[in-house]
């Protein structure tokens, strides 16, 4: 009863208001957050297309903890007081350099400040748009993404112009932008506001009477009346969804999209597997049990609120919940927490639940940079979308990559421990377990993605870079498996081998995006070779130096 009452405490206290975003500021925007809009080809709750705007133009999802739906509604309806404060991320300072701005800060620049290289960023873009990619170099590449991020920012300011008037008239391409687009007319298109009033064609009297509801909310906004505001916004979410039908996104799905947002459950299972480190580390230096069961409880509650998040993405978007390089890595950070509380049930001391903990905390930071790149729950390609092959073969090679992942992080302990002298048999039994669950899984979902290859591609095998990097994880696991058993390596070799699948499953799993070739390369993540590169050498530098401590100590 006393481990129940210490769960729920830590669960009560990681959910409590502190820890959940703050509540929106002066206008009521329940009715805005639920306005559809169609962007990279998914309807999403305007909450969804606020944040993703922030996150694309800033690079954080609440930059100094302002409402992602407060911020975008002062954009679209108070575009002269909202200007001044907009900041963007520039990830290349030598692109100031080469636009003229001087005014330096840490990498995020507010409208006023680029302003003065405004005319030098449009000629470069310019330039640099007519060439290839793969040919653009790192200011070019970011020359154009600025100059992307800008122009719509200066669309997303003028978009209300025809109900503004004045100020926001004065923009002049009001009817230009194409932002944001949240009004369907026939044959799947929707268009902004602007775009809608410009249109070629008479619009049926249902689109105009939705148009002026949306200028009404516009006036009401700027005059601060939030109930009129609201009033107005929930008179077009009810037009908009009677004239889409039963295609439309049904409203609970809506409403469960926004508290998905709002509630941040991965933020909260970070949080709760980086406390779970802090508490094994006290337990470690103390010699405490409590602070390894409250380090085991912490564990749990971030696994809960992870297991939350997930389903509600497989809600939502009704798909398995592993679809894109994002959803890799907040499933192998799941499967990872999960194995460590196997570990910690099966093993009351060991590195396992640190491993877990470990492993499912800092895939997590990497799946929030990765939400950077763009939607997280955006449209699938075409030879994707199946959720039959989705929910296995995908899905066994996350497991695969969590279980190489996680041997390998105990794979580092055993070495540590070694290195001060410790034989760890108990660890070493639990390395041989978990690395032999990584090796299934990945054999199982390698042979499933044989088959979805011969459906889709009329071929069971290509040696393209994605199936070689399954079958060199399958080849070294088993290779070590084989060492073992015949008496090549020992306990020590094993875990440095261990400690090599972690660095396959990263060339396998992050390698192959990277290089941006063959038929699996759905997720590529530019600027991410030096952390890649970082990260090998490290490893490296690790086995050649503790190995042979390791080695001498257990030897003496």
């Amino acid at each position: 009863m006393k481990r129940q009452a210490a769960f729920w405490l830590l669960a009560g206290w990681l959910l409590s208001p502190a820890f959940l975003p703050a509540a929106s500021p002066p206008h009521r925007l329940k009715s805005f957050r639920r306005v559809l809009v169609m962007d990279q080809g998914r309807l999403k709750p305007m909450d969804t297309f606020a944040r993703n705007l922030l996150r694309q133009f800033s690079g954080r999802a609440r930059p100094d903890g302002i409402d992602p739906c407060e911020w975008l509604s002062r954009v679209l309806f108070s575009p002269g007081a909202s200007a001044a404060d907009a900041v963007f991320l520039v990830r290349q300072p030598e692109l100031l350099d080469a636009i003229g701005v001087t005014n330096r800060r840490r990498g995020r620049y507010t409208h006023a400040q680029l302003h003065p290289g405004l005319r030098r960023l449009h000629e470069l873009a310019f330039r640099s748009s007519s060439r290839d990619e793969k040919d653009l170099d790192r200011v070019e590449f970011e020359a154009l993404r600025l100059f992307y991020n800008l122009s719509a920012f200066h669309g997303l300011l003028h978009s209300f112009a025809f109900a503004l008037g004045g100020e926001g008239a004065a923009g002049g391409a009001g009817g230009s932008s194409s932002l944001p687009a949240v009004i369907p007319l026939a044959g799947d298109r929707w268009l902004s506001p602007g775009r809608a009033l410009a249109h070629g064609t008479p619009l049926p009297g249902t689109v105009q009477a939705e148009i002026s509801l949306l200028a009404t909310a516009a006036r009401a906004y700027g005059r601060n009346d939030p109930a009129a505001f609201d009033r107005a916004l929930a008179g077009f979410n009810r037009s908009v969804r009677g004239r889409l039908g039963p295609g439309t996104p049904r409203p609970w799905k809506i409403s469960l999209e926004v508290l998905y947002n709002r509630a941040s459950p991965f933020f909260l299972a970070g949080l709760a597997y980086g406390l779970a480190l802090l508490f094994l580390l006290l337990a470690m230096a103390c010699r405490s049990s409590l602070l390894a069961q409250m380090a085991a409880w912490s564990v749990a509650t971030g696994f809960l609120a992870h297991t939350l998040g997930i389903a509600a993405r497989m809600l939502i978007s009704n798909r398995p919940p592993v679809t894109n390089l994002y959803e890799t890595f907040v499933f192998v950070a799941w499967t990872a927490a999960a194995l460590g509380l196997v570990a910690a049930r099966l093993q009351k001391r060991g590195p396992g639940l640190a491993a877990g903990a470990l492993a499912a905390a800092a895939l997590l930071v990497v799946s929030g940079r990765q939400a950077l790149e763009g939607d997280t729950m955006g449209m699938l390609t075409a030879v994707l979308d199946s959720n039959l092959w989705l929910a296995t073969h995908v899905v066994t090679i996350a497991l695969g990559y969590a279980g190489c992942v996680v041997a390998g992080i105990i794979g580092h302990a055993l070495i540590i421990q070694a290195v001060r002298g410790r034989n760890d048999a108990s660890s070493a039994r639990l390395l041989y377990a978990v690395l032999a669950f990584g090796l299934v899984f990945t054999v199982i979902g390698t042979l499933m993605g044989g088959i979805w290859a011969d459906q889709s591609w009329g071929r069971f095998w290509g040696w393209d870079p994605k199936e070689n990097g399954a079958l060199l994880i399958i080849a070294w696991c088993a290779a070590l498996f084989h060492s073992r058993l015949a008496g090549w390596i020992g306990p020590i070799g094993l875990a440095a081998g261990a400690v090599g699948s972690l660095v396959t499953v990263a060339l396998a799993w992050f390698g192959v995006n990277l290089l941006g070739l063959g038929l699996h390369a759905y997720g590529f993540t530019s600027g991410a070779m030096r952390g890649l590169l970082v990260f090998l050498a490290v490893e490296l530098v690790f086995l050649a130096v503790a190995v042979p401590l390791a080695r001498k100590r257990i030897r003496a």
